[in-house]
Order: structure tokens, then C-alpha cells, then sequence
């Protein structure tokens, strides 16, 4: 499936192995909160199945994205989805930050945080770093405790820190009827570089 001029691809549109996609509504938001624009480069840290990635992709279509991933299968996922959505810009960077971020060759617009496997302080330093003046780093996280280590780092490390957490319920057909089914809140949390 190629990039098509509607951004927000429905889950069902993704190649899905076992590691999680972030939800559509989710990626439609994390991506607004970004304002990704069509030159921007993206660096897409703990990008899971991609999703979040491909919607980078999509907003970014004259700019670059880069996907990092530690997980072999989910980076089989990325490629996967990178190459039925047509996403010729992406590039998957293998391995774990902050180590594999060394392998990103150029400064950051945009900066997505997924995952960071324990080790979210050296992981924002390297954010703060490589982002340009006028950038923007959003962070998606599903634990109270994730979410409070990370608002104190983006206060230390970036200005304009802001917090929300989003709750979607999906409709489902029951009995002819419909029945709202809840999904895990998500903390969603922006700031502005301080260059």
C-alpha cells in the first residue's frame, strides 16, 4: 500500500507480528502534539512495530525519519511496513539506545519517544543534543512510574513540558448493539528544544 494523501492509516493497514502498535487515535494525536512538517527529520526512538514511524513518514514525506529498534523481530516489522506503505525516507537503525543513536548522521527536527529500555536519562541527554533549535520531542508512556521519571528529565533537559493522558474507547458491535471498550490511558508528553 502506498503513501496515501490521508494520513492516520487504520491498524489493520500495518503488517502485525507479536510487538505492540502504537493505536491509531494515539498516532494521530503523538504526530499532531509533534507538528511534523513535509522536511522535517524525524528520529523515532523505541519504534516498535513502526507504527508511529510510518505516520512520521507520511507527515515527513520531503524530509528523512529515522526508526531506532532493538527488537529483531520488530525490526522485521519496520522494514515490513516501510516497504507496503512505500516509505522509501525511512531508515531502520538496529540496536538499543542510547548506543544505537550514535548511528543517526545528522540532527533531529522531530523526536519520538517509544521506549526507552531503562536507560531514559541518557536517552533525553542525547535528545537535548542532537535536536535543533526549534524542535520538538514527544514521549508516549502506559506507567505512572515512566511517566514521572520523564516529566523531571524534560524539565531538566527542554522548556514548554507538557502533560496530558488520553483514554480511547473503541465502539464494538454486541448483540446488534454498540458497546464502548476502553483502552489503555497514555501518558503523552511534549517540549520544545532549548536552542
Amino acid at each position: 500500500m502506498p503513501m496515501s494523501e490521508i494520513a492516520a492509516y487504520k491498524d489493520e493497514a500495518y503488517v502485525r507480528g507479536k510487538a505492540p502498535i502504537t493505536k491509531r487515535e494515539i498516532r494521530i494525536l503523538t504526530i499532531a502534539l509533534l507538528g511534523v512538517g513535509p522536511r522535517d527529520v524525524v528520529v523515532d526512538i523505541g519504534a516498535g512495530t513502526g507504527g508511529l514511524t510510518m505516520e512520521a513518514a507520511h507527515a515527513a514525506r520531503d524530509g528523512r525519519v529515522y526508526a531506532v529498534e532493538g527488537k529483531a523481530a520488530a525490526q522485521e516489522l519496520i522494514a515490513a511496513n516501510a516497504a507496503a506503505f512505500g516509505a522509501d525516507h525511512v531508515t531502520l537503525i538496529k540496536g538499543l539506545a542510547p548506543e544505537a543513536l550514535e548511528q543517526v548522521p545528522e540532527m533531529a527536527d522531530r523526536i519520538i519517544v517509544g521506549g526507552t529500555g531503562g536507560q531514559m536519562r541518557e536517552i533525553f541527554a542525547w535528545c537535548r543534543d542532537h535536536l535543533n533549535p526549534g524542535g520538538r520531542i514527544v514521549c508516549n508512556f502506559i506507567t505512572l512510574e515512566n511517566a514521572a521519571r520523564a516529566r523531571e528529565l524534560m524539565d531538566e533537559f527542554f522548556t514548554e513540558v507538557e502533560v496530558i493522558q488520553v483514554g480511547i474507547s473503541r465502539g464494538e458491535k454486541i448483540g446488534g448493539l454498540t458497546m464502548m471498550k476502553a483502552q489503555n490511558p497514555i501518558f503523552i508528553m511534549t517540549a520544545d528544544s532549548r536552542g
